[in-house]
């Protein structure tokens, strides 16, 4: 069997090479080599770790073993998980000895790697003068990335939420109220061995505190009575509140959480158009809706939201857009290695394309809610102030049920969730009213 420093960098490789998803790539790969999939739950874990500190693998390996560049992404990986390893689980040197014939072709003899477990990393990082640089090795964010979250933050509430992004992100799950309660729910799942608790601000959210087995294989997630969906998703569509027979159309749908959501809430008797760009996340939505028993209540269409056009007016419109991600820096790590200003550029203007469509689908007096899980004020803020300034048909209102912060520059109507402050993804929610 390969070394499994071997299989997390091959993991991690492919998802740095190909921007791919960590679970997306997983699945992939644990798929050909099925004989690997004995430690597929530890690999997991160890790239979560070595992701969410690559960064400062990297300047140990620089700064310590005195190696500047590595001759591919495979080899930079390996020496990644190996220092890892070295450094914080404390392994026998025999383990590490299962990779030297890779890192010899970099010149790293064992006697290099045991340095390494001497390195005292708090002392190290605080000799790093300037703020920006030393938070961003400290904790393995683009450099980019921190400058902002200072500028939007400050110092202090900036490094608690580095340091959230750096712990284990908390798991939540969205009961089916369709087919069960959430309380029969959390009493089956406790026979799992999962322990829940209930949300005290969505009726329909759980917080997993303990499980031991991957949520998916349990039983009650092939009959539908729930859906993995973090809590500041699954408040998006409570902001929306979408009413029975009504006509709904989610312009971002897939991969489908909000609009099974919206199906779930309105018990499947609205008219409800689900639309993406993407034929492969359009199948993703299929099949998560017929998990939770709810296909009947969703019209999927393939389309560019941008240009669609309808014969008639909507009650509610979703706006979900892509966007640069910022709040998921902790439940995805994997967004690091590749995330840059340009991507904000870009996602701001499709987003604007997007809201203008939203608002021409609107009836008067119908709401739109638009929500991104990233913190930048370009691809929220800023993008909605710029349209009210520009329209007069509009109008703000309060995003219901109020579980984040306020929104900035003004737009207190609007919510801000924070990992470090409300346990969830980072998210940004705000709820339009056509008024003429």
């Amino acid at each position: 069997m390969k070394p499994i420093e071997v299989v997390v960098a091959e993991v991690i490789t492919e998802v740095e090479l190909r921007k791919l998803s960590l679970r997306g790539v997983m699945e992939d790969y644990f798929s050909r080599y099925r004989e690997l999939s004995v430690i597929k739950g530890v690999v997991r874990a160890f790239a979560l770790a070595v992701l969410r500190n690559f960064k400062l693998l990297d300047y140990i390996a620089s700064n310590v073993l005195g190696v500047e560049r590595v001759g591919g992404v495979l080899l930079r990986n390996i020496l990644r998980a190996t220092i890892y390893e070295v450094l914080f689980r404390n392994v026998d040197v025999s383990r590490v000895s299962r990779v030297l014939p890779y890192l010899s072709k970099i010149g790293i003899k064992l006697r290099d790697l045991l340095k390494v477990r001497d390195v005292d990393v708090n002392s190290m990082i605080s000799r790093i003068g300037d703020v920006v640089e030393r938070l961003s090795i400290k904790y393995s964010q683009p450099t980019w990335v921190v400058k902002y979250l200072l500028n939007l933050l400050g110092d202090a509430e900036c490094e608690r939420l580095l340091a959230r992004f750096n712990e284990p992100a908390t798991l939540w799950i969205r009961v089916n109220t369709t087919k069960v309660s959430r309380r029969r729910l959390m009493r089956l799942l406790a026979k799992r061995g999962v322990e829940t608790i209930e949300d005290p601000d969505l009726p329909d959210v759980l917080r997993v505190v303990k499980y031991g087995i991957n949520l998916s294989h349990v039983p009650e997630y092939h009959r539908g009575y729930f859906h993995i969906q973090d809590k500041a998703s699954a408040l998006v569509t409570h902001v929306l509140s979408p009413k029975r027979k009504s006509y709904v159309v989610d312009l971002c749908a897939a991969p489908g959480g909000k609009s099974t959501h919206i199906a779930q809430i309105t018990r499947c008797r609205c008219t409800l158009l689900s639309l993406d760009w993407s034929r492969k996340r359009l199948q993703a939505l299929r099949n998560v809706s017929e998990r939770l028993g709810v296909s009947h209540g969703i019209l999927p269409i393939l389309c560019d939201s941008r240009y669609i056009s309808f014969r008639r007016k909507f009650d509610y419109v979703l706006v979900d857009p892509d966007c640069s991600s910022l709040g998921k820096l902790g439940h995805s790590p994997e967004i690091r290695l590749w995330i840059t200003p340009d991507i904000v550029r870009k996602h701001r203007e499709m987003q604007m394309q997007l809201l203008l469509r939203g608002i021409e689908l609107l009836k008067t007096g119908g709401v739109l809610v638009y929500s991104t899980c990233t913190f930048t004020l370009e691809e929220n803020e800023v993008l909605l102030k710029e349209i009210l300034e520009s329209r007069d048909d509009v109008e703000l209102v309060e995003a219901e049920p109020k579980i984040g912060l306020p929104g900035l520059y003004g737009l207190s109507t609007a919510q801000r969730l924070y990992p470090h402050i409300h346990d969830t993804t980072g998210f940004f929610i705000a709820k339009l009213r056509k008024i003429k």
